[in-house]
C-alpha cells in the first residue's frame, strides 16, 4: 500500500488477495485536547496481541501496517484513511478491515468508504461519550464530533455505554435510533473509555460507571449480528497507562479476529 508503512508485527502473511481480515493502524491524535499519545496505540495493541496464544488465528490476517497520518490535519488524514481502504478493497473486495486508533476521528474515514459499499449500513458505537458535537473549538472534524459527521452519512447509529455529554448532544441523541437490525451490514466502533476506568485506565477521557470486558462480551453475543463489515478500536493511550488498556484492546482485537474468520 502506498499510504502505509508495513510492519509485519501481527502476521507474516503478505497475501492480501486471499486474506479475510486486514489490520490497519492509524497513529493519529491531533484533535485530542487532554493528553495526547493515542498515536502510539496501534503498535502497543499489536505487541500485546502477540503475548496471547493467537498464532492459529492469524494465518488469514493481513497486517497493512500504519497509515502515514498527516499530524495536525484531521481532514487530510480522514481522506487518507478513505483512499487507503478503497485501495485495499480494489485488491480484495471481500476483506473485513479492523482499524486500530489513534483517536476516534479515524472512524469517519472508514465510514465514508464503507457507506459507498453498503447503502443500509448501521453503526454501533461503544463509547462513554456521544461524540455528537457539531463543532469543537470551531472545528468540525475531531474526536468529539465524529458521530455527528457520521450521522450526516448514515442515520443508523446506535450507542452503547454513553454516560456523559453536553445538553445539545443528549437532546440530539434522543432523536436517534435505538433498535438494532441484526441482519444489516454492521460496523462496530469501540472507544476504550466505554469500559470502566478500573478495566481501561489508559484513556484520555475516563468516565466512571463503565462496562467490564465480561459485560461487553455478553452484550455482543446477545446482539446476534449476522454481518459485521468492519471494526475499529480507538482511544487507548499508552502514555497514560501502557499495559492494562493495551492488553484489553488486544483481547478485543483477538476476539473479533476469531469471530470474523
Amino acid at each position: 500500500m502506498l499510504n502505509t508503512e508495513r510492519l509485519n508485527i501481527v502476521s507474516e502473511n503478505t497475501d492480501l488477495k486471499n486474506s479475510k481480515i486486514a489490520i490497519i493502524g492509524i497513529p493519529f491524535d491531533s484533535t485530542v485536547w487532554s493528553i495526547p499519545g493515542q498515536r502510539l496505540a496501534p503498535n502497543a495493541i499489536r505487541e500485546h496481541l502477540l503475548l496471547q496464544e493467537c498464532e492459529n488465528n492469524l494465518s488469514e490476517v493481513y497486517d497493512d501496517g500504519n497509515l502515514n497520518s498527516i499530524h495536525g490535519n484531521a481532514k487530510k488524514t480522514i481522506d487518507l484513511i478513505e483512499s487507503n481502504l478503497e485501495e485495499i478493497f480494489e485488491k480484495n473486495n471481500n476483506i473485513i478491515p479492523i482499524h486500530l486508533g489513534g483517536e476516534h476521528t479515524i472512524t469517519l474515514g472508514v465510514i465514508k468508504t464503507l457507506s459507498k459499499r453498503y447503502k443500509d449500513l448501521q453503526v454501533l458505537s461503544f463509547d462513554a461519550h456521544f461524540d455528537l458535537k457539531d463543532k469543537q473549538f470551531g472545528e468540525k472534524f475531531g474526536h468529539s464530533t465524529v458521530m455527528r459527521r457520521i450521522y450526516e452519512i448514515t442515520k443508523d447509529i446506535i450507542f452503547f455505554g454513553a454516560r456523559t455529554g453536553s445538553i445539545d448532544e443528549i437532546d440530539f441523541a434522543k432523536k436517534m435510533k435505538t433498535e438494532i437490525n441484526p441482519n444489516k451490514p454492521t460496523y462496530i466502533s469501540i472507544d476504550m473509555d466505554f469500559f470502566d476506568p478500573s478495566q481501561a485506565p489508559g484513556v484520555g477521557d475516563p468516565e466512571s460507571g463503565g462496562y467490564t470486558y465480561q459485560d461487553f462480551m455478553e452484550l455482543f453475543k446477545s446482539l446476534k449480528l449476522k454481518k459485521i463489515i468492519g471494526v475499529d478500536i480507538v482511544e487507548a493511550n499508552p502514555l497514560i497507562e501502557k499495559h492494562i488498556t493495551s492488553h484489553l484492546a488486544s483481547k478485543l482485537l483477538l476476539q473479533f479476529i476469531r469471530v470474523l474468520k
